[in-house]
């Protein structure tokens, strides 16, 4: 099994999400700040969420980046 990988970036204020390890992708905004990634033969490999924390309301995150084993 693939590990999911989950990444958030402070400056950018985006948050990535890889089903498997991160490599080049073709990128797809589906609307709503999100972005799928797929690969070369089209199948979803993540997503990004842009404009992930609000602004109003600023948060500390601890737990990122991790890595995530589904069994």
């Amino acid at each position: 099994m693939e590990k999911i990988t989950i990444t958030y970036d402070k400056i950018g204020n985006t948050l990535d999400v890889w089903f498997s390890a991160p490599k080049p992708c073709v990128n797809e905004e589906i609307g709503g700040g999100i972005i799928i990634k797929k690969d070369a033969n089209g199948d979803i490999i993540g997503f990004e969420k842009l404009n992930y924390l609000k602004k109003d309301n600023p948060q500390e995150v601890h737990s990122i980046p991790l890595e995530v084993a589904i069994v």
